[in-house]
């Protein structure tokens, strides 16, 4: 066989079939010197079959044909595809004012899956619900393109406390499929929940009378993108006029202090506090289960959400559990949120992966963790520590700007904050490890300075607040 089948043959068995990542990590790992033997099964395919290879061609000219196996395959470019790309954010639906339609505040929805829905969406749909609360009619208006079938979701909220009644408290509006105008009244307001719906709030304030909508924001969004146009135009969806209901104090501070939210008294700005999820064994329980030989630890990462941090929280576990921080007859490793990963601490030892769970199952595990590490590089807190700490584990996660170390302690003394540093991090591991073993401590503590519930979550002022946004 020629040299140049035998390098088209390879292009095609290794960087096609088996994947350019896979290629990149199994040439590294060949460049290297380094045994194979703990690398995913893929991986270590691609590892003999480069080596195997590597007999005829030198390394530097596979390392070549990998680099170009990863540019992308030229691709056309029209207006559709283009919006499609940045969420229709220029794209709007058409409105039609009515003058004879009732007044509404519309809550915008972006797509969503019912079995990936997240705790962002929860606070979407019981702001939904406090709104209406206040007496207003409201409408949660579906306004991507996505697969949407009312008695499916009406069944799916079932499972979800405060929400079996959400579509008997509200109207809702699927428009995705744009076969017709949206129609509003000239008195409608918006609230706008994600970025790009930011931009079709705005689009109905022009329609209806520059009235500021409302944002709720619940992390800041623009941070989720590097320096390109999704950033730019995520940045910019903060410079409209609207009021501010922002999910946590410390990501309000942040848009503040940072000059991201209006300065100006017109506009106004509150912080709330999403209800946390979790459940904890009696204290008589408490104290029986976690004086257990065996101990679980949790790592919550999501490999492909950038601001969980999943690089550096694998290494920080790598490297305290290297450091002895973990006695591998006393602990067993578990994953959440991590998707189709494996992370491997040691041979033999590696984070086993759980399953997707009902809110239900989430909660009744996570009262049998003893340590979490979760993080998030953002102002916003998350609620994975909220609920872990409120469950009687001991939780590592990171401060970032106003999310201080004080901040997360005064949620609770099971919260262990570490600066977003992979030495930072191993160190609180290892401090947290330690700690598992006051129990009468963690139990103490789980009494959380954050609401388990939504009824718990709004005041007097929150209720102030929404009637002056939208009694005007």
């Amino acid at each position: 066989m020629s040299k140049a089948r035998v390098l088209r043959f390879m292009k095609l068995t290794a960087f096609e079939v088996l994947g350019a990542y896979a290629c990149r990590l199994a040439l590294s790992t060949l460049r290297e010197q380094k045994s194979p033997s703990v690398l995913p099964t893929r991986v270590r395919v691609a590892y003999y079959l480069l080596k195997l290879i590597n007999m005829v061609f030198p390394l530097a000219d596979m390392m070549r044909e990998q680099e170009k196996s990863e540019i992308e395959h030229p691709q056309v470019y029209d207006a559709h595809l283009l919006n499609l790309m940045v969420n229709r954010a220029y794209d709007p639906p058409d409105i039609v004012v009515d003058d004879q339609a009732p007044k509404r505040i519309n809550v915008l929805v972006p797509a969503f899956t019912l079995s990936t829905i997240s705790a962002g969406f929860f606070g979407v749909f019981n702001v939904a619900l406090f709104i209406k609360q206040q007496g207003f009619l409201v409408r949660l208006v579906l306004f991507d393109n996505f697969y949407y079938v009312e008695a499916e979701f009406r069944q799916a909220l079932q499972k979800f406390p405060s929400m079996e009644n959400l579509m008997n408290e509200v109207e809702v509006a699927y428009i995705g499929s744009r076969t017709e105008p949206f129609v509003v009244s000239p008195h409608d307001n918006s609230v706008a929940t994600v970025w790009y719906s930011a931009y079709f709030a705005n689009h109905i304030a022009k329609a209806t009378g520059s009235k500021p909508f409302l944002y709720l924001i619940q992390d800041f969004e623009a941070g989720f993108h590097p320096f390109n146009t999704l950033y730019c135009m995520a940045r910019n969806s903060y410079d409209f006029h609207y009021h501010t209901l922002s999910s946590s104090r410390a990501l309000l501070e942040y848009l503040k202090c940072h000059g991201i939210i209006s300065s100006d008294i017109k506009y106004k700005a509150i912080s709330f506090d999403n209800a946390c999820s979790s459940s904890i064994y009696s204290f008589h329980e408490f104290a029986r289960e976690k004086s257990a030989p065996r101990k679980r630890f949790v790592f919550y990462s999501r490999p492909a959400v950038n601001r969980n941090m999943f690089e550096m929280a694998a290494l920080a576990l790598i490297d305290a559990y290297s450091k002895g921080a973990f006695n591998p007859e006393e602990w067993e490793f578990y994953g959440m949120g991590i998707g189709n990963t494996t992370v491997h601490l040691a041979r033999g030892v590696e984070v086993k992966q759980l399953p997707r769970m009902t809110l239900d199952e989430y909660k009744t595990i996570t009262k049998t963790f003893d340590l979490c590490l979760t993080l998030m590089s953002s102002p916003h807190p998350s609620l994975i520590p909220m609920d872990l700490a409120a469950s009687g584990a001991i939780v590592v996660t990171n401060t970032f700007e106003t999310k201080t170390s004080r901040y997360l302690k005064d949620i609770s003394e099971n919260i262990i904050p570490a600066r977003p540093d992979m030495h930072d991090i191993s160190n609180a591991l290892q401090e947290g490890a330690l700690r598992t073993r006051d129990v009468q401590a963690r139990y103490e503590h789980s009494n959380i300075n954050w609401p388990k519930s939504w009824c718990e979550t709004w005041t007097e002022e929150h209720r102030d607040f929404i009637k002056e946004v939208f009694s005007g």
